[in-house]
């Protein structure tokens, strides 16, 4: 005995219609919640770019190399995370849109 809540085609297609607006708002929250974390991770990379320059005012210029490396390597891990993760959720964003 099929289920009394989808009886009808109307009922079925408002629940994919409903299924999917969540599905986006939550890939939507996830682009933003991106932006948010490669923000803090950018704010991390300065806050070592400044650590290097302390060591450099300090006169530890190995110590200030190696953490001016790390901020480098920090900023550059930043960018390429922050891009990979933002076109993954557009482009399932897109991908949902071509699919209704």
């Amino acid at each position: 005995m099929p289920s009394p809540s989808i009886d009808t085609p109307e009922a079925l297609d408002a629940a994919i219609k409903v299924s999917l607006n969540v599905r986006r708002e939550r890939l939507m929250r996830a682009v933003r919640s991106q932006r948010i974390r490669t923000g803090v991770v950018f704010g991390f990379a300065a806050c070592t770019a400044f650590f290097s320059l302390a060591a450099f005012v300090a006169g530890d210029r190995e110590a200030a190399t190696i953490i001016a490396l790390m901020a480098c390597l920090q900023f550059g891990v930043a960018c390429v995370a922050g891009k990979a993760g933002r076109k993954k959720a557009v482009d399932s964003l897109r991908e949902m849109d071509h699919s209704t």
